[in-house]
């Protein structure tokens, strides 16, 4: 069996979310179990139903399969915990594909919470020993580093970041989940602080407290459920752990190239025929990285491509439009996914992409490590 063989055979049916912000009165996996009630009543499923569970561990031992199982009640035949940083999403959802299409289970859960704010988790470490020294305590050094060398080999301007920033607060303004709803202007971001040259504070995703939970069946099963099914059209994955050999990697990330290849040749589409995209944008270079490598624009010209309202809602290539990670909510790409699946069935409200029928997603886990991606079909 070829990748094309699971092509359209297996679908998201539910989806469930939590308010996003503080949440100070629930752990992440309590927020995990809500997500996952919001999810099974999208569907129409009932607990029971359930024979698949697949937990993201979470920042404070959060997201433990035997504790969230037990919570929840569930005598699940496959499942388990799996950390890929912020492209865990995208394997947990490819992991549960291949299990549904196996025969392996009827229904898979998918649950992801977290209470990171609640909890002050500042991201402050060093990932690695050999960072410390140089004072490489926070994860968006690399981005930093990379998109300053972006600058000087494609003339990439300030400003021209600040595009995805402005775009993604237009788009939660729309969105009442969002936890940024402020206005945002070009002198609003001009005169922020930096964090680290050239990535000022606009440019990092907002922490938030918050649980999502998608429920997966196949093609056949997915027809007798409560909500249109939205198929899982192209996905792939690839790890870099050598990544770190090529500092160039995280904006020109062989491993987006070689998941681009992936999922284009499994979905049997190309860039042209996506009305969308949702990009895992921790840091907002990541917008930059996921146009460029997955071919939406030549390397080196996002900067340039995305002027003009071309990312925008109603324009060209609609990124993020329900704020992202920059505005929406951090949680790493969970949110993307499912705005992405409610698009598709027409549940987008003022931020409805008109006649959206093909979109992609993509997920990106710590410094360059870890990508994913999924092209979703109405």
């Amino acid at each position: 069996m070829g990748l094309r063989d699971l092509r359209d055979q297996v679908c998201i049916v539910g989806v469930g979310d939590t308010p996003q912000g503080a949440v100070p009165h629930k752990t992440g996996d309590e927020l995990a179990i809500d997500a996952a009630r919001a999810a099974l009543q999208d569907c129409g499923l009932k607990k029971d139903d359930i024979d698949g569970l697949f937990v993201q561990r979470s920042y404070g031992h959060q997201g433990d399969y035997l504790k969230v199982g037990l919570m929840l009640g569930l005598n699940p035949r496959v499942g388990g915990a799996i950390d890929g940083s912020g492209a865990t999403g995208c394997y947990m959802l490819q992991h549960a594909a291949l299990l549904l299409q196996a025969g392996m289970a009827n229904y898979i859960l998918l649950l992801y919470g977290t209470n990171q704010k609640t909890n002050r988790n500042r991201f402050g470490e060093a990932l690695l020993e050999e960072h410390a020294p140089y004072g490489a305590f926070n994860p968006s050094l690399p981005f930093a580093f990379a998109f300053r060398r972006h600058m000087h080999l494609y003339g990439t301007t300030e400003e021209q970041l600040a595009t995805v920033a402005l775009n993604q607060r237009q788009h939660a303004l729309l969105n009442p989940k969002a936890a940024q709803r402020t206005p945002l202007t070009l002198d609003d971001y001009m005169s922020a602080r930096y964090v680290v040259w050239p990535l000022r504070m606009f440019d990092y995703c907002y922490i938030t407290d918050g649980g999502h939970a998608f429920v997966l069946t196949t093609a056949e099963r997915a027809k007798d459920l409560r909500k249109p099914p939205v198929y899982i059209r192209g996905m792939g994955r690839q790890e870099a752990f050598r990544a770190y050999e090529t500092p160039d990697l995280v904006m020109q990330s062989f491993q987006q190239q070689a998941v681009a290849k992936m999922i284009f040749n499994m979905a049997d589409v190309g860039v042209k025929d996506l009305q969308a995209l949702y990009v895992q944008d921790a840091y907002s270079p990541a917008v930059f990285a996921a146009l460029e490598n997955y071919g939406f624009c030549p390397q080196g010209e996002a900067g340039r491509w995305i002027q003009g309202g071309r990312i925008a809602l109603g324009g060209e290539l609609p990124v993020n439009v329900n704020g992202g990670q920059l505005s929406e909510t951090y949680m790493v790409g969970w949110q993307n996914t499912c705005d992405a699946v409610r698009q598709l069935r027409g549940e987008g409200g003022p931020r409805q992409i008109k006649d959206v029928e093909l979109l992609m997603c993509t997920y990106t886990g710590g410094l360059r490590e870890h990508a994913g991606a999924l092209i979703l079909q109405r």
